[in-house]
């Protein structure tokens, strides 16, 4: 799929998202987590209607990316080219948004405990 529409983003990053047992998202996990009915997201995946802005809001912070990735597909590099190097930069800052507070500090002591590695 080339992510050339909204429908398509929206069915990638469902499809790409898992839940904490390593499940795919199902259409009607996602909707009730956004607010919506799973026919409403059905339709947006499937291109038959757009997002209102608060819905577009709440699916582009339920997935971790810009609103702009999911209106117009732009890339997080492209959205902010000062910030974020590369893909794989822009690929681990959309894992991190995903994670809860407890993840991220495990996953920061490990990367400061192998940067001390590292260093020495």
């Amino acid at each position: 799929m080339a992510n050339n529409s909204m429908a398509d983003r929206l069915t990638s990053l469902r499809k790409a998202q898992s839940d904490k047992l390593g499940r795919r998202l199902s259409a009607q996990e996602v909707a009730d987590a956004v607010g919506i009915s799973r026919s409403t997201l059905s339709g947006y995946e499937r291109g038959h209607d757009n997002p209102g802005r608060d819905t577009l809001i709440a699916l582009a912070t339920y997935y971790g990316v810009p609103v702009d990735h999911l209106a117009f597909g732009t890339t997080l590099v492209e959205v902010a080219d000062d910030l974020v190097h590369d893909r794989q930069e822009a690929a681990l800052l959309s894992i991190w948004r995903r994670l809860d507070d407890g993840q991220r500090r495990a996953w920061l002591d490990l990367l400061s405990s192998m940067s001390r590695r590292d260093a020495a």
